[in-house]
């Protein structure tokens, strides 16, 4: 059986081919847009090929829980018995009816004995200051300089001195003073006839430093 294809005869259509043309153009400005593949150049020389092992990672620490210790209520301790065969008491402290400290030590009591005398404190000294004797109490003023006299100059004197023991001033300094003549004639009084009653340490009679005036007036 034979045919004949009705296309043969046929003129080709111009939107045909204006559609064929327009999708190669694209194909080809397509192609063009691409960027440039680069084909790398035949390596040169030996490529040497080797395996490498892989380290194995050590495995993680788990650290063991420790056991728990249980603690108990405290225990009372017994303290060791004393030989029955020592007469002698344990060591101790004492005070006896001296108002000493007797300390007997060792062990078991077998030390020696020691006593340790407490520590007296002593009381402040009782100081009774020396103080004029009442009996020569009319020898104490010094006669007034006959110069001062007249021309009636009054002045106060004050003099520091030693009293010792038997009672007489042993020194005398002078601290103040209006007059020359005021000062003489109350260290001249005072070293012959001025007597006191000497100062005493817990009873005791001593030696002491006094400070005195002496007031010169004339009496109306």
């Amino acid at each position: 059986m034979s045919y004949v294809s009705v296309y043969e005869n046929r003129t080709p259509r111009s939107k045909g081919v204006a559609m064929a043309v327009a999708v190669h153009a694209l194909i080809i400005a397509g192609a063009m847009a691409m960027p440039e593949i680069v084909v790398p150049e035949k390596l040169k020389g030996t490529i040497n090929a080797f395996s490498v092992k892989v380290q194995k990672q050590p495995e993680p620490v788990i650290e063991k829980k420790k056991p728990e210790i249980a603690i108990g209520p405290p225990t009372k301790q017994t303290l060791p018995e004393r030989p029955t065969n020592i007469d002698r008491p344990d060591p101790f402290v004492s005070v006896n009816n001296y108002g000493n400290i007797d300390i007997r030590g060792g062990s078991g009591g077998l030390g020696d004995e020691f006593r340790i005398d407490p520590i007296k404190i002593a009381p402040d000294p009782v100081i009774v200051d020396a103080r004029l004797n009442p009996r020569y109490a009319e020898n104490f003023q010094p006669r007034y300089p006959a110069g001062l006299l007249r021309r009636e100059q009054e002045g106060e004197v004050s003099v520091r001195v030693l009293v010792g023991t038997d009672g007489r001033v042993k020194d005398i300094q002078l601290l103040e003073s209006p007059h020359e003549d005021f000062w003489n004639a109350t260290r001249k009084q005072a070293l012959a006839k001025w007597r006191f009653t000497a100062a005493t340490r817990d009873g005791k009679l001593i030696e002491s430093w006094m400070t005195l005036k002496v007031r010169f007036e004339i009496n109306g």
